[in-house]
């Protein structure tokens, strides 16, 4: 059997080249390693002590990698070298739809040097597709009698890829910075995104094994200290395939890997978490949700049906045994509920513990910066589940525990983090969302026959695009900062001697060559390399011919019709079209920076007596008038019948970070909507602020729960008799009060229980301004062993009175509470 396969692919050199001169990244790119303490935070954080050292691990700048990396070329006598730490990500995936064989292979590239806020945007254009793999139908990845011939492909091509990063890794290569600098600049591999199969395909390991270090298969349900596979070691033991070691640490028939001869890259480490398959979809779908369902999925179900609606929660109104089609989306909703789901579904209070443990191992590896604390609390996490796991095995829901994509997040999270930063600035969610710019949108735009090809044309045509609307603004930025000619830049550039920013690590200045990039860095080198197409001719006995050849740009039709995901997409919230124009309130001394709220009430203008018949609010009148009276103004619940009140749908709130870091802020907001012949109730549950003296940024001491009924403001005539009439925050909001929070959570749920609030058999309520207000909050019902099925998902916060404080309802909710 013979097959002629192509590879299309550019130079990753020129590739990382391109993405250091691109003016775009100036600001979020660093050249060289740091280290940071959340001391340097005090300012930003009011509860950090001064005192404290804690070091921060955020991204490839201020972590271990960089800096150990630095310290070996320093050894090797370049001292003076900048680091690109190259970070590949490739996934095999589908482009006919609903039937049909067409698969695509693209493999990406994108660099350390630039923030991962950066890189993780698609619209930022920081990760750059290097090329299409090969996909031969004489590959079978998953059966290893007929794996052989697959994998010595893939790393044949992957050598030729990538070969010239060991030229450029061992001496370095001069390029352009955004920063107007040059400097000796060492593309080295530092990390490569994959799942579970292409980890191991990449590590030439077999499946069954773990592709990071080289635990037996039957331990990999335990908690162990392991290290990584030593580089060495496994090179001698692929070269005699026959020999015990090779079987011993569970190697694949691969003698000339890609990674051999790359400089500094141990690929084994490389190999960075995956939380889209190894936690979302493998460790809680796959295993802790079937395991605490088994013999329950019908009580599981009716829990997930009657969970109260949220704003970006989804609510399975059929459960989730029927859902056919799971995307990771589903796994995080089913996440943000699941502690509370299962409390109560069994005796065993240990399935509890490792429901917790699992998710709070989840939401910590979640978190974009960590410090030893934060590491220590996901080690406990992990701790916890491995007490109790064997509740699954009494309950014969589980036999063993040797999961590979269990053992991965036991053992190795904590030490990529070290190495890396945060996983979701490495995760798979990045190269999948990447697939529908680069191969799914490329597929559809093709006639379906030689797609590869219309797909490179399609690609490139619009990058040329792409790169010359980014040519333009930089040209209007420059028009803009009274950018000197050309002749005015060079003298300044090789003539003065400039301070660096902080952490930009060393630089060379070369007289006699022009700085074009300068000038104008889009022309300087015109566009990316062009794709080029390699033709490998491969047939059963393993003999690799490859051929080099590139495709004239209009060597075919292509229709450009077809927009990308991102150019299309436009929100259309018509529903609060009229709570667009906000007003902000910056003068207003709240705990949580100032609100929003509409300029012009959305539900107009309702007398006392409307709001209390027909906005659920029975006692506003007289919570109102207690209130007014609180402060000084003599005033009985009847006579406020008659006034009209301003009422609003919502109100939002932008809350700063509290971790005080940038880009870490949190957009929420409060409605208050009453249902009418077309739309359901919408009024949210809340967080307050009801003893200021011992609230604190974080902790749930001195805060209090309640469901917001009516958002308002106060006529004039009420408003001038305020102590001070001229005051902003006028804005005011009728509540429903639920029961304090203890001093501690519920075991062993770990979460806090509230209770509706009654005063002589009627519901307690206040009036609060609604700068004390902090953000919404999710209230799940607390049903026992069985929950009751009279009960429906958006009536449920009336119909129930018992409920817990839904800790994971996001991602800063759980921050704030833990």
């Amino acid at each position: 059997m013979t097959e002629v396969v192509d590879c299309w692919a550019r130079d990753p050199v020129e590739v990382v080249a391109e993405l250091l001169r691109n003016p775009t990244f100036k600001e979020s790119q660093t050249y060289a390693p740091f280290i940071e303490h959340i001391e340097e935070l005090a300012e930003r954080l009011e509860d950090a002590d001064e005192e404290e050292r804690e070091r921060i691990f955020e991204d490839f700048a201020n972590t271990e990698w960089w800096a150990r990396i630095q310290g070996e070329l320093a050894e090797n006598n370049h001292p003076d070298a900048t680091i690109a730490p190259v970070i590949l990500a490739s996934d095999k995936t589908q482009l006919s739809t609903l039937s049909g064989d067409k698969q695509a292979w693209p493999i990406y590239l994108t660099i350390g040097n630039i923030a991962k806020d950066v890189r993780k945007r698609p619209s930022e254009r920081a990760v750059i597709l290097l090329g299409y793999l090969p996909v031969t139908k004489l590959e079978c990845f998953r059966e290893s009698d007929r794996s052989v011939q697959g994998q010595r492909l893939f790393h044949f091509v992957m050598r030729q890829l990538l070969e010239p990063l060991i030229i450029a890794g061992n001496e370095g290569v001069l390029m352009n910075c955004a920063d107007g600098g040059v400097r000796r600049v060492f593309p080295i591999l530092a990390a490569y995104i994959a799942d579970h199969p292409e980890q191991c395909l990449v590590c030439c390991t077999k499946e069954n094994r773990c592709p990071t270090c080289p635990v037996p298969r039957d331990e990999r349900g335990e908690l162990l200290d392991t290290c990584y596979r030593d580089h060495d070691t496994a090179l001698a033991a692929m070269q005699d395939p026959k020999s015990e070691a090779f079987e011993t640490l569970g190697m694949r028939d691969v003698p000339e890997p890609f990674w051999e001869e790359l400089p500094y890259v141990n690929i084994f480490g490389c190999i960075v978490p995956d939380l889209l398959h190894q936690l979302h979809k493998g460790v809680f779908k796959n295993h802790l949700v079937k395991w605490v369902s088994r013999g329950r999925e019908e009580e599981v179900d009716a829990r997930f049906a009657r969970v109260p609606p949220y704003q970006n929660l989804r609510v399975f109104s059929k459960g989730i045994s029927k859902i056919s089609q799971w995307t990771g989306n589903e796994y995080r909703q089913m996440e943000k509920v699941f502690v509370g789901i299962v409390d109560g579904l069994h005796e065993d209070a240990r399935v509890m513990i490792c429901t917790r443990a699992i998710l709070d191992f989840i939401y910590l590896a979640h978190y974009p910066s960590h410090t030893l604390a934060t590491l220590e609390q996901m080690h406990k996490a992990i701790r916890r589940f491995h007490d109790h796991k064997d509740v699954f095995r009494d309950l014969g829901a589980r036999e063993h525990f040797n999961i590979p994509k269990l053992h991965w997040a036991t053992n190795h999270y904590v030490a990529s983090i070290i190495d890396f930063g945060g996983c979701d600035g490495v995760s798979t969610e990045i190269s999948e969302r990447l697939h529908i710019d680069f191969a799914k949108l490329a597929y559809r735009a093709s006639n379906r026959r030689d797609y590869i090809k219309q797909m490179i044309v399609w690609l490139t045509r619009r990058e040329k695009v792409r790169w010359f609307q980014g040519f333009l603004r930089w040209c209007d930025r420059s028009l803009q900062t009274g950018t000197s000619s050309r002749s005015e830049q060079r003298q300044t550039i090789y003539t003065e001697e400039r301070s660096l920013p902080p952490h930009s690590g060393p630089r060379e200045h070369l007289e006699e060559e022009p700085h074009a990039s300068q000038d104008a860095p889009f022309l300087d080198s015109a566009l990316l390399p062009s794709l080029a197409a390699r033709t490998i001719t491969l047939n059963s006995r393993g003999h690799l011919h490859v051929d080099s050849r590139c495709l004239n740009d209009d060597a075919m039709a292509v229709d450009d019709s077809q927009t990308s995901l991102d150019d299309a997409m436009e929100v259309d919230d018509a529903g609060l079209r009229d709570e667009l124009m906000d007003v902000d309130n910056d003068d207003v001394d709240m705990p949580f920076g100032p609100y929003r709220i509409a300029s012009h009430p959305g539900l107009g203008f309702q007398t006392g007596r409307d709001i209390s018949s027909h906005m659920n609010a029975a006692g506003f009148t007289s919570a109102l008038a207690r209130f007014l009276q609180e402060e000084g103004i003599p005033v009985s619940p009847s006579t406020l019948l008659d006034h009209h009140f301003p009422v609003y749908k919502r109100l939002s709130r932008v809350l700063p970070s509290l971790r005080g870091r940038d880009n870490d802020s949190f957009s929420d907001a409060v409605f208050a909507i009453p249902a009418d012949s077309d739309n359901a109730i919408k009024c949210s549950t809340l967080l307050y602020v009801d003893d200021q003296n011992v609230a604190e940024n974080i902790g749930v001491k001195g805060y209090r729960a309640a469901r917001a009924r009516v958002l308002f403001a106060l006529p004039p005539e009420l408003q001038r008799l305020r102590p001070d009439p001229t005051q902003p925050d006028a804005h005011l909001a009728y509540i429903e009060l639920y029961t304090p929070f203890a001093e501690e959570p519920e075991e062993p749920s770990g979460l806090y229980a509230v209770s509706q609030s009654f005063v002589g058999g009627t519901r307690k309520t206040a009036v609060i301004p609604a700068g004390q207000i902090f953000r919404s909050c999710h209230l799940l019902p607390r049903s026992g062993a069985s929950i009751d099925r009279s009960w429906e998902s958006a009536t449920v916060l009336d119909q129930c009175n018992r409920f817990f404080l839904n800790t994971f309802s996001d991602h800063y909710m759980y921050l704030f509470v833990e």
